[in-house]
């Protein structure tokens, strides 16, 4: 199976007159979960709908408004598709992971002598013979 080629595309300035024009055209529904953002009350974002590292174009044609409760899980599956298709594009050109080296360990040391022996404490008292 061929793989997908995906580059990241540079993004540009997201600048209020672009905002505005964007949320126009969607009318305010959020790309991801299709439902209606209250502008003021709900917390939202500009969203790819193809992301960028997936190959999107940083046109409006391809951003939209989002809910930012909704970012957290299109995040998760736009990254989770990035690493696969790098995967994809490793393997079909042939690039490897570097080997790790299995190591058998070191074997434990001998026991070392002392430089001294400890001096023996004083006893004092009765002692047994």
């Amino acid at each position: 199976m061929p793989y997908q080629d995906v580059g990241t595309t540079k993004r540009k300035s997201m600048t209020p007159t672009r905002v505005l024009r964007i949320w126009e055209a969607h009318e305010g529904h959020c790309v991801t979960c299709g439902g209606q953002i209250d502008g003021t009350r709900d917390a939202w974002f500009i969203e790819h709908v193809r992301a960028l590292e997936l190959g999107g174009a940083d046109t409006d044609a391809n951003c939209g408004p989002a809910h930012l409760s909704c970012k957290a899980g299109k995040d998760a599956d736009d990254h989770s598709r990035a690493a696969k298709a790098k995967r994809n594009k490793r393997a079909a050109l042939g690039i490897r992971p570097p080997s790790q080296i299995k190591s058998a360990g070191f074997s434990p040391a001998p026991p070392q002598r002392r430089a001294s022996s400890p001096i023996e404490k004083l006893k004092l008292g009765y002692q047994r013979p």
